[in-house]
């Protein structure tokens, strides 16, 4: 049996029966009931006109025919089947409902689709594309750069190998892009003389794909060496990846080469700021540096050797400058020789050396280096065919020895090399404890002497000279003498060497120089002849302008006499000094030769000077009475004095007997103890006094 149910949104209830047959004869029937919903067959929908259930199948029969449009589903495990029955004007609304959303969606979908077509086609297809015709404009504009560039440009892999090259890479090298495409540069490029820091400093930047930039000399195809500045940088793609190398290098020949000329000349003139040019010796810069760099390891203590040739101006004045520059060579050779590769032997003057002995050596080694040094000095050498003789006098101190610090050192190997030559010269004399007690002596001493000078405490004395024919005072000589108040009355020998060393002599002198003449015209005001006031002068002073208008302010008192040492007058030869002698003369001033006989001054060179008066060297005059061979030389320097115009003075007149055989040798004028010593002016007054009433009781007599 079969139903049909017009309710599609219920469930459809079901009645099924089967007859029970006994013998061909209904007996009976079973009927059983069940349900069914139809929405789980055909799912919600707007169609429907009816949905119903039906059998079919071989039990099914006399059943109605469905409608053409039907939809028949049949039901698992049964005979049944669902129908559906649509309304054709609900299937025509739903048609044209499907059809427009179904072009709303593709009309969507297509423009969805083609405008992520074309952000794809700008962004996958066009700007790459663009980028690329871009890049390929770049390229070629670089690579005609780099085919015209002066500088050579070098592209390799990450391995280093060559990929290409510019023309100006093998104008350098001379290697063309065939020769080195798959190489690498540096075991082409570099050889022997190439610095390997620079190499390595390349490489490593390769290694580690950084840049770098340096100076290397490399070698071209030639074998040429060449000096380049290069700079290598690593070349990178879109993602930041590093895929290779590109290195521009620039001949730097000529500027290397100009640098190293510059550095070269540097050098030179350090090596000559620091060594003296005719012996190579380090000179006193360098001694100043080498006694700084002692100062920072002063622990190990300093010594020095002074040293000082004697004799040296001699072979200088006698043999020329020539053989004079062979003793130098000489002595330097000897100083290398004899020292130790951390010593320090240094030229620091004319004929001066010093040695700056190595760390750690005491005074006991300078004493034994010193004498050793002085046997070979003092040998007799032959230049020229000419025998060359000098000795040198040596000063040792150490700050080992606890007297110095080190920056007196070389002050107080000075002091000891002064003692020896006070000693006698040749000698080597360390700087004692003694000797360190003098030093403090003469530093206080100086420092007195500068208030001295300040306060004008230096007085003139004055020793009378004697006509030796009538014994008439014909003038005064002018000693210098420090009234101290603290230290008393001191004369020349305890101050002169302290003021010489200061370099002060010259204001003593002016000093002197200005109380003299006032003190002197004085006595002439109040009657007393004094015809002449001489003076002890320095050539210095000779040429000094001050000097020269203080004479020259000095108008209406005695007659002014310039004496100067005969060692001055060999020494001094210039047309400067003969033109300030010349001009002194004019103003009036008498000019005398001091100590004649003891500086070899020649006889050519006195006429040519022409000086007023000749005073004889005392150490003549003093062993005349029992000396034949004194008195022969006095009688041979009184006639030459004879012979050119001369004057004589002779100074150191002792005795009686001086006197005597003075005058009889035909001195003019005589000075000296056997008349009077030399006294302040106060003495002079009262001697000058005293001699002009003796002499008026005489005449009265």
């Amino acid at each position: 049996s079969w139903c049909r149910g017009r309710r599609p949104d219920r469930a459809t209830r079901l009645t099924d029966s089967h007859p029970v047959r006994n013998r061909g004869l209904a007996e009976g029937a079973v009927v059983a009931g069940f349900q069914i919903d139809l929405t789980e067959v055909f799912p919600d929908n707007e169609v429907a006109q009816e949905t119903f259930v039906i059998g079919f199948g071989p039990s099914a029969h006399g059943e109605e025919p469905l409608p053409q449009n039907a939809e028949l589903v049949p039901l698992a495990t049964t005979d049944l089947a669902a129908v559906l029955v649509p309304d054709a004007a609900s299937v025509a609304a739903a048609g044209r409902t499907l059809l427009l959303n179904t072009v709303s969606a593709l009309s969507l979908v297509l423009t969805g689709a083609f405008a992520v077509l074309a952000w794809l086609g700008r962004t996958v297809i066009l700007e790459p594309h663009l980028r690329l015709d871009g890049q390929r404009q770049e390229l070629a504009e670089l690579a005609a750069v780099s085919e015209r560039a002066k500088d050579a440009i070098l592209v390799t892999n990450l391995d280093g190998e060559v990929l290409w090259s510019n023309p100006a890479f093998e104008g350098l090298t001379g290697y063309s892009i065939d020769e080195i495409r798959g190489k690498k540069p540096g075991t082409l490029l570099q050889g022997p003389e190439t610095d390997l820091c620079a190499a390595r400093k390349l490489g490593s930047a390769v290694r580690n794909r950084t840049a770098a930039a340096c100076e290397i000399l490399n070698y071209r195809k030639s074998g040429a060496t060449y000096w380049i500045s290069i700079s290598i940088s690593p070349l990178t793609d879109e993602e930041g990846d590093v895929y290779g190398f590109m290195a521009i290098s620039r001949d730097v020949t000529e500027a290397r080469e100009q640098k190293d000329a510059i550095l070269k000349a540097k050098k030179e003139i350090e090596r000559q700021a620091l060594q003296d040019p005719l012996t190579g010796l380090p000179n006193r810069r360098a001694l100043d540096m080498a006694l700084k760099e002692r100062a920072d390891a002063i622990e190990d203590g300093a010594t020095v050797i002074r040293i000082d040739l004697d004799h040296f101006k001699y072979v200088n004045d006698t043999l020329g400058h020539e053989a004079g520059d062979y003793v130098l060579n000489e002595v330097a050779r000897i100083l290398r020789e004899e020292t130790k590769h951390d010593d320090l032997p240094a030229r620091v003057g004319g004929d001066e050396f010093v040695l700056l002995l190595a760390p750690r050596a005491t005074s006991r080694d300078a004493i034994v280096l010193a004498e050793r040094m002085l046997a070979r000095i003092k040998s007799t050498r032959r230049f020229d065919g000419k025998t060359v003789r000098v000795g040198a006098s040596f000063g040792v101190a150490s700050t080992l020895d606890g007297l110095l610090p080190l920056h007196e050192l070389v002050i107080g190997a000075d002091s000891a090399l002064y003692n020896a030559k006070d000693l006698g010269r040749n000698r080597v004399c360390l700087y004692s404890p003694e000797l360190h007690r003098s030093v403090l002596d003469r530093r206080a001493l100086a420092r007195e002497m500068r208030l001295a000078i300040a306060n004008e405490e230096f007085v003139p004395h004055f020793q009378p000279q004697f006509d030796a024919k009538t014994r008439e005072i014909v003038g005064v000589e002018t000693l210098v003498r420090w009234q101290s108040p603290s230290l008393g009355l001191l004369y020349p020998d305890a101050f002169m060497p302290v003021a010489q060393q200061l370099s002060v002599v010259e204001e003593i002198d002016a000093i002197i120089f200005a109380k003299a003449l006032n003190q002197i015209k004085a006595l002439v005001d109040d009657g007393l002849a004094i015809p002449k006031v001489s003076f002890n002068v320095t050539a210095e002073r000779i040429q000094d302008e001050a000097s020269y208008a203080s004479v020259l302010n000095h108008v209406g008192g005695p007659k002014v006499a310039f004496e100067i040492l005969e060692s001055v007058l060999v020494e001094e030869q210039s047309d400067a000094f003969r033109f300030s002698l010349d001009r002194l003369r004019d103003a009036g001033i008498s000019i005398e030769i001091d100590d004649f006989g003891s500086g070899h001054a020649s006889i050519v060179g006195l006429i040519h000077l022409n000086p007023d008066v000749m005073k004889i060297d005392q150490r003549l005059v003093m062993p005349a009475p029992h000396s034949d061979t004194a008195r022969g030389l006095l009688k041979q320097i009184i006639g030459m004095a004879e012979l050119t115009g001369l004057k004589v003075t002779a100074e150191g007149v002792e005795t009686h007997e001086h006197i005597r055989i003075l005058t009889e040798l035909g001195c003019d004028t005589l000075q000296g103890y056997a008349f009077c010593k030399a006294m302040n002016i106060d003495g002079l007054r009262s001697y000058m006094t005293d001699r002009g009433s003796s002499n008026t009781r005489r005449a009265k007599h």
